[in-house]
């Protein structure tokens, strides 16, 4: 399994609000190349883009997809104090649910300690896909911090999308206090 590339990471920290208001995290960055890296925060893919599409409209009621317009959406959900991290640096989309879980597993320590680092404890935290929330949920409750969602919310792909804007948006709405933004 190839480890997350230093591109991902660099993607990554360059939409990082200064002050994260609601961390989701998902299950990996998925596997790409160093020529076109396929992922969230990257404002040039915006194929095979299920997450960052359905996150959008989950955030952003208005949001309708147009093609060249992925930075201006990044930085919007940047500043609105939300923030995409991922459960695990190694790329799973090609793996077995078997070796997806014992990965996230062998994760957990490490993300703990990087989320600890990232958020108050009180932060909003919205964990995306099934395995993510069975391994991260109550490690994460124990460590003290706020999993706003008591069961599963499913990855936004195969027909998935409307379930997944609905539960994730409820969550939205809990974390902003019931109003659709803070600002």
């Amino acid at each position: 399994m190839l480890i997350m590339n230093s591109k991902i990471s660099e993607l990554r920290t360059s939409y990082k609000p200064a002050k994260i208001e609601v961390l989701f995290v998902a299950e990996s960055p998925p596997e790409s190349n160093d020529s076109e890296v396929r992922f969230f925060y990257n404002p040039r893919q915006e194929s095979y883009d299920v997450l960052y599409r359905s996150l959008m409209k989950t955030v952003f009621p208005e949001y309708q997809y147009k093609s060249g317009e992925k930075d201006s959406w990044l930085r919007k959900f940047q500043g609105e104090g939300c923030y995409l991290i991922d459960a695990t640096d190694t790329p799973l989309n090609r793996e077995s649910s078997a070796v997806r879980n014992k990965e996230l597993r062998d994760a957990l320590e490490g993300k703990i300690n990087e989320i600890n680092g990232l958020i108050a404890l009180s932060t909003p935290v919205v964990l995306i896909k099934k395995n993510v929330f069975a391994v991260f949920n109550q490690p994460l409750r124990d460590a003290g911090h706020n999993v706003i969602h008591d069961t599963f919310l499913p990855f936004p792909s195969h027909g998935h999308q409307p379930r997944f804007i609905k539960a994730c948006g409820n969550c939205y709405l809990e974390a902003r206090g019931g109003n659709r933004t803070l600002r």
